[in-house]
């Protein structure tokens, strides 16, 4: 599962859309399972290239969507959803909100990955208590380079030779 949170609202039409073209050998179904939502009717939970996403509203204050994209490869899981966040800030002028572990630091939960249009940046999380209405910000450490990744039309890492 890759999960995400987005500073403005998507509509279903537009991240289904996105999904299919940056996923084009899957098939992507809007479901809000966590809502309760019946299953999509044309949805076949034994075929592996049925995924489904749902946009729920987060108690992120800059982030107040969270996307989350279910039934994709197990592997790669923060990569790939490092690549999906970068595509929707470009593609969308969005800022994207990842979580991330940070290679020097695997035992800190607090970092992420904000992108804004496009380019990635570290970010905080530590002083942000989710839900609560004196909540801090997320803060925006620095920009950060990531490894360049892509990934076939099944959401498989390509690997560089």
């Amino acid at each position: 599962m890759e999960d995400m949170y987005l500073g403005r609202e998507l509509t279903a039409v537009q991240i289904q859309e996105f999904l299919q073209s940056v996923l084009p050998g899957l098939t992507v179904f809007p479901w809000a399972l966590l809502l309760g939502e019946q299953e999509p009717m044309a949805f076949d939970s034994g075929n592996p290239a049925h995924i489904f996403f749902e946009v729920l509203p987060s108690e992120v204050p800059q982030f107040p969507w969270h996307l989350a994209i279910y039934r994709t490869p197990s592997e790669d899981e923060e990569a790939r959803a490092l690549w999906f966040a970068q595509q929707l800030s470009a593609r969308f002028g969005l800022v994207v909100l990842v979580p991330f572990i940070h290679p020097q630091k695997p035992h800190d939960p607090y970092y992420d990955i904000v992108f804004e249009q496009g380019k990635s940046y570290l970010a905080d999380d530590r002083e942000t208590d989710f839900g609560e209405p004196a909540a801090q910000p997320v803060r925006v450490i620095g920009p950060y380079a990531l490894p360049e990744v892509g990934f076939d039309k099944t959401g498989n890492l390509l690997t560089h030779s």
